[in-house]
């Protein structure tokens, strides 16, 4: 079984006890804001119209914090027309070239924001990137985009969350951290549950680091290109589809 199956399975337990970005029925996805809704060309359109809109305001200012904040959401909506998912899970089956264009387009306009932000970063962006970060298989994004809403919305979801990808990353300090918050802030009644799951993510955790460990000695330093190695970025992403 493959680290990015393992880690969608963790993720459906903790959506079935909403530990989730998302919550509810339906599959990872589906909760995770993305589904098989169509998109109608004049809703396309409207959202090309925003894009357009921000990069013209970034032509004249391209530290406007606001403008790259309109640009990531609206790359991301623009991303979604483009992705199909499995009408019973809810995970995505492909990306259009032009979809994954858009989520990195999305990717580089919310790094670009946090460059040039000054206050707390937009946490209603944050988790639209946590969805754009899992669709590129960009682990480290994913955390970052995670860590933002758990200190905004701090949860025993929000922190549950941040554990698992901490976790599946081979982070282990880091899960722990988190999970020590996540369990401060469960209810007394769903501790021991979210417990379990969390010790499941750790030792998943554990095997991940090690086999990372095991690649850096054999082949003398893993790449850290997002994607690039599967033992390091154990969510995988979604391959573009021609």
């Amino acid at each position: 079984m493959s680290f990015a199956t393992l880690a969608l399975l963790f993720l459906v337990g903790f959506l079935g006890f909403g530990i989730g970005v998302g919550g509810g029925p339906g599959g990872i996805f589906d909760a995770l804001g993305i589904s098989n809704s169509s998109n109608t060309g004049s809703s396309t359109a409207a959202i090309q119209d925003q894009i357009d809109a921000a990069n013209a305001k970034l032509d004249k200012n391209p530290q406007d914090p606001q403008a790259l904040l309109k640009l990531a959401d609206n790359e991301y909506l623009l991303a979604k027309t483009g992705i199909e998912t499995d009408p019973n899970t809810g995970q995505p089956t492909s990306v259009s070239n032009d979809a994954h264009t858009a989520l990195g387009k999305a990717a580089d306009a919310w790094n670009k924001y946090l460059k040039v932000n000054k206050g707390k970063p937009d946490v209603t962006t944050a988790f639209n990137m946590v969805n754009v970060y899992q669709l590129l298989g960009d682990i480290d994004g994913l955390i970052q985009a995670q860590r933002i809403i758990a200190a905004a919305q701090p949860s025993a979801q929000s922190y549950g969350q941040l554990a698992l990808f901490q976790y599946l990353s081979g982070d282990l300090s880091g899960g722990d951290a988190s999970r020590k918050k996540a369990i401060a802030e469960a209810p007394k009644s769903q501790r021991k549950t979210l417990e379990s799951q969390l010790d499941q993510a750790r030792k998943q955790g554990e095997k991940i680091k090690k086999q990372q460990e095991k690649a850096q000695n054999k082949g003398g330093g893993a790449t850290t290109t997002p994607g690039a190695n599967p033992l390091e970025n154990p969510f995988g992403g979604v391959a573009p589809t021609p």
